[in-house]
């Protein structure tokens, strides 16, 4: 069975929808201009791969079902979900939306939430049903520039230490944080070493790692 997650990267706050949705649609597109070149006709040119957009839609639930699903904070009421979200789409918060069954991750990656409508009518009986737009999360890359030495600033004679290098490890399906223990450290029992780095990506069950998730390893 899918679980979907919405791991808030950014306040360390983790959803796990609590009715499963019916499924989902992801949109990945390209930008492609077309030029008109002079004998040749029109020319489709293609750019940049536009960043993937994800579509999530089901209810919240005013009551506990049998399907009802827990996990990650518990917010009660229909109304708390969607002012939680809207919450995280104005503070322009980074999550991870992680959709898995027992076969592993079909989604894990980053993105912001562009947009959540939500309604109720008469017949929901208190339900909230809700559609969550969200659209990938890129970092922006700044080059970084080099100021020049002031002209009073001695030069070392000696050459400074290389800055330490981070460390990291990339989950592979069967891992759990103790396997991990022990193939870095040698050690399973510092499987909490490597959770308390990584508990904003990880969320509040250390037993619920996904391929593809990226640690620091202290």
């Amino acid at each position: 069975m899918f679980e979907f997650w919405l791991k808030n990267e950014t306040a360390g706050e983790d959803i796990l929808l609590p009715v499963t949705p019916e499924g989902y649609e992801i949109t990945a597109g390209m930008e492609i201009e077309t030029v008109r070149a002079t004998n040749l006709g029109d020319i489709n040119v293609t750019g940049r791969r536009k960043p993937k957009s994800i579509t999530i839609s089901s209810f919240f639930p005013c009551r506990e079902y049998l399907f009802t699903r827990k996990g990650g904070i518990s917010l009660g009421s229909p109304a708390s979900y969607v002012k939680k979200l809207e919450q995280w789409k104005d503070a322009k918060d980074i999550i991870r939306v992680v959709i898995a069954d027992n076969g592993g991750a079909r989604v894990n990656d980053q993105f912001y939430i562009e947009d959540v409508t939500s309604g109720e009518k008469k017949e929901d009986n208190g339900d909230i049903t809700y559609s969550i737009y969200l659209r990938q999360y890129t970092p922006m890359k700044v080059s970084a520039v080099s100021a020049a030495p002031a002209a009073n600033t001695p030069r070392a004679d000696t050459a400074t230490a290389a800055p330490k290098k981070t460390k990291s490890y990339t989950v592979k399906s069967g891992d759990c944080l103790s396997a991990i223990a022990r193939q870095v450290y040698g050690d399973a029992s510092q499987w909490k070493k490597i959770y308390e780095a990584n508990k904003s990506v990880i969320g509040n069950n250390p037993n619920l790692i996904f391929p593809g998730q990226n640690y620091v390893i202290p």
